[in-house]
């Protein structure tokens, strides 16, 4: 280890060069400030060693912020603490970096979200092909593949007993200290795109914090190849919170969205504060624009509830039949019975066109909102009664049960408005003029599924002025 780092180390006057103005002026100001715990203390242990040199600790800055995958891939060992006469587990580690990142990443609004404690084990898991291709073999096997970081063999034969198996024994290597080699390492860490976020944003709250929500609060530590608009929450209203969405789910479902939806979240309606009622439901979601869509199931006996969902990138508005977007997704917060703890996203497949279903008051056709799939047997479906609904595997999405069974029963739905509509017609639909078949929204619907031409559709009704003319 300590080789590989010596060999490949800039010289102090190199690192100072490489280091901008700003990132100098953070590290004296952080070097000065009071001691603290969490992931403070393992950037101030690393950076300064046993002695109190600035020219070391810019330094080692630059090698933790450097392009060159070598010597940064050792720097990070060296920060965790893996190697340390006294080491460090790397479970720890990775839960002091995600703490801090939050904070980050909400800009001190993390605490208007609900707690949650998945985050840290689905980081550790997240290069699931990597570490199954290495804990995957006879212990011959891997350290060759450790050895020469070779991940090209393939994964056959290993189902998900065995998968589950494998991991767990990383997980276990991970919670131990000095249980993670350096070779262990450079592999999880090189296929850990989203720990190298949050290593970002942790970094970032540490030399440059500020005051939640201000301006100043703007500096980011720079790390190769993280795009910046991944660093930027979105800005929640202060005025509700959420009992379903929580800093760990919105940072990672964020990270799913078009850009434009990630900058300024509302929450347009929850059952805990608005009450349980499909019609204040479909007033708050209908025509508002894109929207984040959560739901929790019902607790089972033995099992704990699932928070699942959508994301809906088009309006959704009153219609018998299937619009919306090939951006829309659907996704699931696995609780880890079975699974590692965190989201599963799906996104659509191009197999149809089943992105999304709004209708309401009609007696021959589902009245609710439904997601993917087919009629009657939709990704996800929210019941007008709005007590039950059901997830079903969905060919949309090439997605499975986003709920622990087939069918469920609702104990919480939250709506968040993440970008407002871009419609420039927002009269009330209750009094725009609609067409004939519009205004028989069943018999279209009926005209359609029959391959019908629809003559009437851009007709409006007659009027009491048509008449007498």
């Amino acid at each position: 280890m300590g080789a590989s780092i010596s060999s490949s180390r800039m010289s102090k006057d190199a690192a100072a060069a490489r280091l901008s103005t700003d990132n100098k002026q953070a590290l004296a100001t952080f070097l000065e400030s009071p001691q603290e715990e969490g992931f403070s203390a393992y950037l101030r242990r690393y950076l300064t060693s046993t002695d109190d040199d600035k020219a070391l600790a810019q330094q080692n800055l630059a090698h933790l912020l450097s392009d060159d995958r070598f010597i940064q891939t050792d720097a990070m060992y060296a920060l965790a603490g893996l190697g340390a006469d006294k080491p460090s587990s790397l479970e720890a580690f990775v839960e002091c970096v995600c703490q801090a990142a939050m904070k980050r990443f909400w800009n001190g609004q993390a605490g208007q979200l609900s707690a949650d404690g998945w985050l840290a084990t689905w980081v550790l898991t997240r290069p699931k092909g990597a570490l199954l291709q290495v804990y995957g073999n006879s212990e011959c096997q891997k350290q060759q593949l450790l050895k020469h970081n070779s991940l090209g063999i393939t994964m056959a034969g290993l189902d998900d007993e065995s998968s589950s198996k494998h991991l767990e024994e990383w997980l276990a290597d991970a919670a131990l200290p000095g249980h993670v080699s350096a070779d262990a390492w450079r592999v999880w860490w090189q296929h850990s795109a989203e720990f190298h976020e949050l290593m970002c944003l942790a970094l970032s709250h540490t030399l440059y914090p500020g005051q939640p929500g201000s301006a100043a609060d703007a500096g980011f530590v720079r790390l190769p190849r993280i795009a910046e608009h991944n660093l930027r929450g979105p800005q929640l209203d202060s005025a509700h919170t959420s009992d379903l969405l929580s800093p760990a789910t919105g940072w990672a479902l964020s990270r799913e969205l078009p850009q434009e939806a990630r900058l300024n979240w509302a929450r347009m309606y929850s059952s805990k504060y608005d009450g349980r009622s499909w019609s204040t439901f479909k007033k708050a979601i209908e025509r508002r624009g894109s929207l984040l869509v959560l739901v929790r199931e019902m607790p089972d006996e033995g099992c704990a509830p699932r928070v699942f969902g959508t994301y809906i990138d088009n309006d959704l508005t009153r219609n018998p039949g299937w619009r919306g977007s090939s951006l829309n997704l659907l996704f699931t917060i696995h609780p880890g019975d079975k699974l590692p703890p965190g989201p599963i996203v799906y996104r659509t497949t191009g197999f149809n066109d089943h992105y999304q279903y709004f209708n309401y008051a009609t007696k021959t056709l589902p009245n609710g909102f439904g997601v993917g799939g087919q009629l009657e047997h939709f990704g996800l479906w929210i019941d007008s009664g709005f007590t039950n609904g059901h997830s079903n595997a969905a060919a949309t999405f090439d997605s499975q049960p986003l709920s622990s069974h087939t069918e469920f029963t609702i104990d919480a739905i939250e709506a968040w408005l993440v970008r407002p509509t871009q419609r420039l017609d927002l009269d009330d639909e209750e009094g725009a003029q609609k067409s004939a078949v519009e205004s028989n929204p069943e018999a279209a619907a009926m005209l359609e599924m029959a391959n019908r031409t629809m003559y009437s559709k851009q007709l409006p009704l007659p009027t009491a002025d048509m008449e007498t003319n």
